[in-house]
């Protein structure tokens, strides 16, 4: 009979680790839950900063600066691959519109051309070039003035500016069989014999005729002068 109280001392003086067990437990889901639902809070409403355009971009239109602002977005999705942020800056300065995006709208990858893409009022004229008058590095995207010279050699020869500024739609080269320049040279892909120039249907019959009466100069503006222009007609 004398191990009767003492059993019952000791399965007494257990039940306080127990309970000590039960609470600690306790208290750790209800930690974990809190953190996880802190978690879900802060991915819900984390925002990224991303570039939206400052006032309607049309295709075909060369992206400035100024025409990006930068703003605050939650990208859920595929949309977080897409959306250009304030990191793409750099890259989305320069390049060529190839969708409409209207003001206020975010710029996205897929809006940036992966070449140059002719506006509504857009048509493209091939013009003919001599290698040797013509920059050797021009590529498309590139901005130029066409000058027009009549009578060339003569002494009434005139030279007008036929084009303020015009887009470089494509460069066509004549491929060479031998070639004796190092890899990695902007002109080893051949001779230039022709640019196509993306000009306002307007001007289209203007510049028809200089092709075929005139001698045709392309001319390449510099950064800035391409930034300080005002847009096309």
């Amino acid at each position: 009979m004398a191990a009767v109280p003492g059993t019952r001392r000791r399965t007494v003086a257990a039940l306080p680790f127990r309970v000590e067990r039960r609470m600690l437990a306790g208290i750790l889901l209800v930690g974990l839950s809190v953190a996880g639902g802190l978690s879900l809070w802060r991915g819900a409403t984390a925002t990224t900063t991303v570039l939206v355009a400052a006032a309607d971009i049309q295709p075909g239109q060369v992206i400035q600066r100024d025409d990006l602002r930068l703003a605050e977005a939650r990208l859920d999705g595929s949309l977080s691959a897409l959306a250009l942020t304030d990191s793409d800056l750099a890259e989305a300065v320069g390049r060529i519109a190839g969708n409409t995006v209207h003001a206020g709208e975010m710029l996205v990858r897929p809006d940036l051309a992966t070449g140059p893409v002719l506006g509504p009022d857009q048509v493209a004229v091939t013009i003919p070039v001599k290698p040797d008058t013509v920059h050797p590095g021009l590529r498309p995207g590139d901005e130029v003035a066409v000058l027009a010279t009549s009578n060339a050699g003569k002494a009434d020869s005139k030279t007008v500016t036929l084009l303020d500024r015009a887009t470089v739609f494509d460069v066509g080269l004549e491929r060479r069989i031998i070639r004796s320049v190092p890899a990695g040279n902007p002109d080893d892909g051949g001779e230039l014999k022709h640019i196509t120039v993306a000009i306002p249907r307007s001007q289209a019959e203007v510049v028809a005729n200089a092709i075929a009466n005139a001698q045709l100069t392309i001319v390449l503006l510099s950064r800035q002068e391409r930034s300080s222009q005002p847009p096309g007609p």
